[in-house]
This record gives C-alpha cells, sequence and structure tokens, in this order.
C-alpha cells in the first residue's frame, strides 16, 4: 500500500508552519514539535509582546558567588549573559549595558575580549532584546541561565 500524504500544520499566531509527505516523513517532525509545544505551553513563559520575568539572584547572592557557580565551560558570551541579568536585577527599569555587565567581570577579575561582541552574539542568540538604548534578558536568555546554573538556581 503505497503512504498517503500526510500533514501537520501549526499556526501560532500566523507564523505558520507545515509539514507534508509521508507518514513517517510527518511522524518525525510531529515528534520534534510535540517537545516544542509542551515548552510553549509552560505557564511561566511569558504572553506575546511581554518580556521574560526577572528574578533577583538566587538566595541573595552576589555577583561574585553566583559567578563562582558558573561551570568551568562557560564562555564569555555566558558570563556577558549573567553579568547582565545581575545588573539588570538592580535596576527599577530592569535593563543594563554592556559596560554594566562588564564592569561587574571586571570587578571580579574576569576580562572579557570583545564584550559588545558577546552581546551581539547573545543578541542573535536571542537570549537578550534591546530595550530602550539597553538590554534586557529574553526568555531564551533565561532558560539559557537556568540551564548553566541549574534550574533550581534561576527565576
Amino acid at each position: 500500500m503505497p503512504d498517503v500524504p500526510t500533514r501537520i500544520r501549526i499556526n501560532l499566531v500566523a507564523r505558520e508552519f507545515e509539514v507534508e509527505g509521508s507518514e513517517a516523513f510527518v511522524r518525525g517532525w510531529a515528534e520534534r514539535f510535540s517537545s516544542l509545544l509542551d515548552r510553549l505551553d509552560d505557564p511561566r513563559a511569558p504572553e506575546p509582546g511581554e518580556t521574560a520575568r526577572v528574578e533577583p539572584p538566587p538566595e541573595g547572592l552576589s555577583f561574585g558567588e553566583l559567578l563562582h557557580r558558573l561551570p568551568r565551560t562557560v564562555t564569555d558570551v555566558d558570563r556577558i549573559l549573567v553579568a547582565g541579568h545581575f545588573a539588570q536585577s538592580q535596576r527599577a527599569d530592569r535593563s543594563f549595558s554592556t559596560g554594566e555587565a562588564n564592569a561587574l567581570l571586571a570587578d571580579q577579575g574576569v576580562k572579557i575580549g570583545n564584550p559588545s561582541q558577546c552581546v551581539k552574539q547573545n543578541l542573535v542568540a536571542r537570549r537578550i532584546f534591546k530595550h530602550e538604548g539597553r538590554y534586557r534578558v529574553a526568555q531564551q536568555g533565561m532558560d539559557q541561565l537556568r540551564h548553566l546554573l541549574g534550574s533550581d538556581r534561576i527565576g
């Protein structure tokens, strides 16, 4: 019996994605989408247009203590993300600048070769976004922080 064409269509408010092909081909995509859609149902995820919830550093840790909890394998891009998150948690407008994040790291003796490039890489990875000339940590950035520091340590 020949394969009957099968289709999956996901709209997610008109961003749309459609897969069509043999049942086996579509089933492979369906499994991938299933885990993604489960993550979208997470009640902690922000609504469209809403920013990620910014939590204070875990257990009232200083930046130095937070930095030392990072695995040794983290990159400078990750360090800037952690510093940005810490800096924005200290401000009423929940934002940070490249200079603030870099200054936090420099105070701990951590030199970043090109902090602006690290911020740009976080922008490209959608871990942060621009906000009124400054930056904010996005939901993907919060997910990365949870991954780096453990899910019980970040908001």
